[in-house]
């Protein structure tokens, strides 16, 4: 990208994402990124405390932050007027594998949907051209709808 193309006012560069998770009381999950510190559970159907989001809640929640924010940026750089943005996010999960029982069903979402509510004044067509261009940009819907590289190593 040429100085040109981008119109935010900062450099564009790779963002380097880490987190560290560890076990907490009961269920709990303690995540801690930057200077942030987030507690996942699970629901006390399932022996958690209900304390936080679970950790699929979670990535439902980070695939929505990050549509809601390439929204922006999109109405930014197209000079939309938006007043105000709703995005929700639903899926499934069959939690039989993740107990340990045999199945043929996926570990993972069987499904994810958006659902957009954005507060602007666009033709069916733009807003086409706006859903296809956030799908294209989305971080978080490449990584989902495409193969990622996953690797999983133990310390020590």
């Amino acid at each position: 990208m040429n100085e040109q193309e981008n119109t935010l006012g900062f450099k564009v560069e790779p963002i380097q994402v880490s987190t560290t998770i560890r076990a907490g009381a009961n269920r709990r999950m303690i995540a801690r990124t930057q200077d942030h510190e987030l507690t996942l559970d699970v629901s006390k159907d399932h022996g958690g405390e209900n304390a936080g989001p679970t950790p699929p809640e979670c990535l439902a929640i980070a695939l929505g932050g990050c549509l809601l924010n390439i929204c922006r940026v999109l109405a930014m750089q197209k000079q939309i007027v938006l007043d105000d943005i709703r995005i929700t996010i639903t899926g499934e999960i069959d939690p039989t594998r993740a107990f340990g029982i045999q199945t043929d069903k996926r570990a993972g979402f069987s499904n994810l949907s958006a659902r957009l509510e954005l507060d602007c004044k666009l033709t069916e067509t733009e807003k086409e051209n706006f859903r296809s261009e956030l799908i294209h940009r989305c971080p978080l819907c490449d990584t989902i709808a495409s193969p990622t590289p996953l690797q999983i190593s133990f310390e020590g």
